[in-house]
């Protein structure tokens, strides 16, 4: 990757903030996630996942199409995850999604941010 430095906070969240995620989508999810930013060309820094909602922390390169990236991680992702065996939840995203450009001297806060995800959503860690 460049040595441009470009950092990404992206989260979205189920569709009407449902409980949509249990433990065997958070399984799916996380290395579809991974996947998706590898074939993008982009590199996962941090990555939460609750039961309502999806938080990553990417890096880029200069040049990058944000918006295609939440398409096809958000519309991918739904799609394949209904169509696993014994997927009795199932997975809707909303429409919308946010981004915040992240400097990279706020990258360690923002990961300990991300890692403490289950204590600030009580109820929404996935278990498992």
């Amino acid at each position: 990757m460049a040595a441009h430095k470009l950092y990404f906070h992206l989260t979205w969240s189920t569709h009407d903030r449902l409980p949509m995620i249990d433990a065997p989508t958070r399984d799916f999810l996380e290395p579809f996630i991974r996947r998706t930013l590898v074939q993008e060309r982009a590199e996962v820094v941090q990555i939460a996942i609750l039961r309502t909602h999806v938080h990553i922390l990417v890096r880029t390169p200069p040049r990058f199409d944000l918006t295609r990236l939440a398409q096809v991680m958000k519309g991918g992702s739904s799609y394949a995850a209904n169509r696993l065996p014994g997927n009795l939840v199932g997975l809707r995203w909303t429409r919308r999604y946010s981004v915040t450009t992240v400097s990279p001297r706020a990258i360690p806060g923002l990961i300990e941010y991300l890692k403490g995800q289950d204590t600030r959503h009580p109820g929404e860690g996935v278990d498992g």
